[in-house]
């Protein structure tokens, strides 16, 4: 297993993590898919390849930074169309109410920079402080601030937790596969049953 990721191209792995931390607020991707499991992986699975700590956290923050500024001015110019597209109003309206007042406050710069540790407001958050007004300087402040804080967190998280499993023996690895596959099928059964009670069936018209 070792030799096959050490055969991976680093470069190809900075990539794919570039764009996708773009993407995440740029193009409303880390609704799909949060960035942190991507960002702990590469900085895990990358090591035997010659990723460096270091310069994945970079590139991470790097593509957030760019995302999130891309987001931002996405919001500014086009945001009431864009948050009002049904796809996106429907599942997330009641989270723009929520967030959009606070962008204009003294609170927003905190805002913007939290944000980026929750999936929802960090796709949401820079389109919303665009369309807020927020002011540009202040945005790329606490922009740059949570991707730095983010990327490092996360790139660390897997880059020790990738040591730990190294140093450690077969049992352990095997009772940790089953603890978290164990909670992976408890999160899967707690979304499902949410969903069915959010979403009842409807009942036939007496």
């Amino acid at each position: 297993m070792e030799a096959l990721l050490a055969s991976l191209d680093p470069w190809l792995i900075y990539l794919v993590v570039g764009a996708l931390t773009f993407g995440e607020s740029a193009a409303f991707l880390s609704l799909v898919f949060p960035g942190e499991i991507a960002l702990v992986a590469a900085a895990a699975l990358g090591l035997p390849a010659g990723v460096g700590p270091i310069e994945l956290a970079a590139v991470a923050t790097l593509g957030s930074v760019a995302g999130g500024a891309f987001g931002y001015g996405i919001g500014r110019r086009y945001g009431p169309g864009l948050m009002s597209w049904e796809p996106i109003s429907r599942r997330l309206g009641a989270k723009m109410v929520e967030l959009r007042p606070m962008l204009s406050g003294p609170e927003a710069g905190a805002l913007v920079t939290v944000a980026r540790f929750n999936q929802i407001t960090r796709a949401l958050v820079p389109a919303l402080a665009g369309m807020a007004e927020m002011g540009r300087m202040r945005f790329a402040v606490a922009n740059g601030i949570g991707a730095l804080l983010w990327a490092s967190v996360f790139t660390a998280i897997g880059y020790y937790a990738a040591e730990w499993w190294r140093s450690t023996s077969g049992l352990v690895h095997i009772a940790m596969a089953v603890i978290l596959l164990s909670g992976f099928g408890g999160w899967l059964v707690l979304r499902w049953r949410r969903r069915s009670l959010a979403d009842p069936e409807p009942t036939p018209d007496s």
